[in-house]
């Protein structure tokens, strides 16, 4: 189980129902009821997170959001609904999108940093908040009125002035708002391969945008108190990068969806040598709201000590999520179902007998993850984590506290990883995800959702958290050594005197 499960999840989303229906054939009670009988169903944490303890709780919620589905005819206001109705799982591995075709739109329009600085003043942008440069993990964009030369309809548009995601580049439109209320937007949001994601946005103040499902945008210029970055690691803290902080090497990974492995390799090589000679090191995966595994793989011989244990996962087999599943499975092996059928017959027919169960394909609990290679340097790691750190940001911090170099400084992550690899369905008008996966066989007894991982020092949300750990850090290397050296000079005192 352990040696695919990683892969599927992509594979999954590529392979979402193409049907599509017209607005005005969309009932949204019939939406609410198909998607609630496929969480229902599908869903592999159903069974944890309705139990006969709050199953009254759960009814009372579906007869709520039932009542507001009735007398909701746009279908925008219906998925806003249905998302209310997912509120109860408190599960961010689940989602409501808007059924049909992936739509792509690639645009751009000219536009560097200085230019639009330049517009702000002269055409008197600060007299609306939205217009500035926003931030969220390896973007910066700009967001700029619609220009008339556009048909497309809009109120603002965000473009790309930075990105660390070749994908994409200076001048390509990442955003369009479309204003719906005080602060609040319809939002056409191009996601990494430039398909279109429709969702809504709410403004919070004049330097917060709430893009839902998408994650918060921070304006930074202008900035509304006036204050500049005060040094790299601040102006840098949205994108992927290693700096030095009084010598200690600082690792700053804003997510793991949005650059290549390949990428991150690259930033550890090239300051190896400086890594190695550390006491120790810092690695910030604060607001990661995770991506890809993988990503995080060429960091681990800095960080582990040793072997770790890790679950067995499993897989919720309903009848929905076995097809799926197989249909994954023979097309990563580029195989059709009937002749993965016949080639892997037994992994085939694992899955075909256990059918309506929670089922793992290994006895034991758990197994070893080894990497290749374990480098002696740095002495130490502080990971710094938060509540929004979540998903993959929380598979590395599970993997990295096995470590006796770690210490993990911040508060408890997210709590977003006990169920996984999202299967789509479509309900009609909609398609729904949810995880089809289990983290481990011991969820009811250990969960991780929604309380997150506790860290090993907590530092308060409104303290700097940097500051504190590298302080904290040298205090206890410090401490750790002179232990050290008492009980080495203990050990060679004669006994009696």
């Amino acid at each position: 189980m352990k040696t695919f499960l990683p892969a599927l999840l992509t594979v999954f989303l590529s392979m979402a129902s193409s049907s599509s229906l017209q607005a005005q054939d969309c009932n949204c009670t019939d939406s609410f009821d198909a998607t609630a009988d496929a969480y229902e169903k599908n869903y592999s944490l159903f069974i944890y997170k309705v139990t006969d303890e709050n199953r009254d709780l759960y009814n009372a919620h579906k007869q709520v959001i039932r009542r507001k589905a009735e007398q909701v005819t746009d279908l925008n206001d219906c998925k806003a609904v249905l998302d209310q109705y997912l509120h109860f799982f408190r599960d961010g591995h689940t989602y409501i999108l808007h059924s049909g075709k992936k739509v792509y739109h690639n645009e751009k329009i000219k536009l560097s940093e200085k230019e639009f600085k330049k517009a702000y003043k002269k055409k008197n942008y600060s007299l609306h908040p939205i217009f500035g440069i926003w931030e969220n993990g390896s973007y910066t964009v700009a967001i700029v009125p619609n220009t008339g030369e556009s048909k497309r309809e809009r109120d603002y548009v965000g473009v790309v002035l930075k990105s660390s995601n070749p994908n994409w580049k200076q001048s390509d439109v990442k955003f369009e708002l479309t204003s719906k209320a005080s602060g609040s937007y319809q939002v056409n949001f191009m996601m990494g391969d430039h398909s279109v994601n429709n969702t809504t946005a709410q403004q919070i103040g004049r330097s917060l945008l709430e893009i839902d499902g998408l994650g918060d945008w921070n304006k930074v210029w202008p900035e509304e108190n006036n204050q500049q970055p005060k040094n790299e690691i601040q102006a840098k803290y949205n994108q992927f990068h290693l700096a030095y902080i009084d010598g200690i090497p600082y690792l700053r990974l804003p997510d793991f969806y949005s650059v290549e492995r390949s990428y991150v390799d690259s930033l550890m090589k090239s300051n190896h040598e400086k890594i190695m000679k550390s006491d120790f090191m810092i690695i910030d995966v604060r607001g990661n709201s995770g991506g890809n595994d993988g990503t995080y793989f060429p960091v681990l011989p800095y960080v582990l000590s040793g072997p770790i244990e890790l679950p067995i996962n499993g897989f919720w087999l309903s009848e929905y999520n076995t097809q799926m599943i197989i249909e994954a499975l023979a097309a990563m092996k580029g195989l059709s179902v009937e002749e993965y059928a016949e080639k892997e017959k037994e992994e085939y027919d694992g899955f075909m007998a256990n059918k309506g169960t929670a089922y793992f394909e290994d006895d034991g609990d758990s197994w070893t993850f080894k990497t290749d290679t374990l480098y002696n340097g740095p002495k130490k790691v502080i990971i710094l984590a938060d509540k929004a750190t979540a998903s993959s940001g929380e598979t590395f911090i599970y993997r990295a506290n096995q470590s006796i170099k770690v210490v993990v400084y911040g508060q408890n992550t997210a709590g977003v990883v006990d169920g996984f690899n999202g299967i789509p369905k479509d309900v009609g008008c909609f398609e729904v995800v949810f995880p089809s996966s289990y983290r481990a066989k011991d969820i009811k007894e250990n969960p991780i959702d929604p309380y997150g991982i506790a860290p090993d020092v907590f530092v308060n949300e409104k303290m700097d958290a940097l500051e504190y750990a590298i302080e904290h850090m040298r205090h206890l290397i410090k401490n750790e050594s002179a232990g050290a050296s008492q009980n080495k000079a203990t050990q060679h005192v004669p006994v009696g005197q």
